[in-house]
């Protein structure tokens, strides 16, 4: 019988091997944020584990973002998306101004 401890990954374990499978930029936090909200993630003290049993279920696609989200920001450019961002960060300094 395979030792329970020995079916645990770190995120970092995790991360470091769909990087190097996909080539896609993966680090720990992002592994361990996702098992945190999907409730696989275990912490043994101060160290975080994922079992390897619950590794397809950190692969499969989240939830699709809510009606408004999507459809707000499904079609925008990329200029667009800039324009947003920054008229936003404006709103957010002048708010902050007014509160010092």
């Amino acid at each position: 019988m395979t030792d329970f401890l020995d079916t645990l990954r770190t995120p970092e374990d995790i991360a470091e091997h769909i990087s190097r499978a996909t080539g896609v930029t993966m680090t720990g936090r992002t592994v361990w944020e996702k098992a945190r909200r999907l409730g696989i993630a275990k912490k043994l003290g101060r160290s975080m584990f994922i079992a390897i049993d619950d590794i397809p279920l950190l692969l499969a696609p989240g939830p699709p973002l809510g009606k408004r989200a999507s459809a707000a920001y499904d079609r925008l450019s990329t200029e667009e998306a800039l324009k947003i961002f920054r008229q936003r960060s404006r709103e957010r300094k002048k708010r902050e101004a007014e509160g010092q």
